[in-house]
């Protein structure tokens, strides 16, 4: 009898074990796909917030019609997708700091539509605010995978040649 509750205990003590394992296996995979996807999430909205407000400098220096041609550059932009996929899949400071860059993008949207060039003065504090909050989104993904963000006056720092030296002509290799 004793025999026969070691078996039985032993085979629920494996039972056990293996469910653990599996259990802390398929949590493992669930964080590296929702890693994943939010990644693609994340990058997938800074790229459509460039693209948009690449596109609204555009028609602002344009001879285009901004009430008539923003519309479309916002949705052509993969924007509005963009960010619902953040909204449903982001960590709430991805969230936050999404909707910050959103809105100010919203600011720049409102400027070009009403037609203001880019010298309008206005105009700055809409491209600033944008250039702000697309920064601090992109600080907040890098905290998000790797926990480092990025110093601006580093970046800055980095030096390059001008384009001047860049179109000096290479010299000739001695013969």
């Amino acid at each position: 009898m004793i025999s026969l509750l070691a078996v039985t205990l032993g085979a629920v003590i494996a039972l056990a074990a293996t469910l653990f394992a599996e259990s802390i296996r398929t949590r493992r995979e669930r964080a590296a796909v929702l890693t994943e996807l939010r990644h693609d999430a994340y990058l997938g909205f800074v790229l459509a917030v460039v693209r948009a407000n690449d596109a609204l400098h555009a028609i602002s220096v344009g001879d285009r019609d901004g009430n008539a041609c923003v519309p479309e550059a916002m949705r052509d932009s993969g924007l509005y997708p963009a960010r619902e996929r953040l909204l449903v899949t982001g960590s709430p400071e991805m969230v936050l700091a999404s909707e910050a860059a959103f809105r100010t993008l919203l600011d720049v949207r409102d400027a070009v539509a009403q037609g203001m060039p880019l010298a309008w003065p206005d105009y700055r504090p809409a491209a600033d605010g944008m250039a702000k909050g697309v920064w601090a989104l992109r600080q907040a993904a890098r905290r998000e995978f790797e926990g480092r963000p990025l110093d601006l006056e580093q970046l800055s720092a980095v030096e390059s040649a001008g384009i001047a030296e860049r179109l000096l002509p290479l010299p000739d290799p001695a013969p």
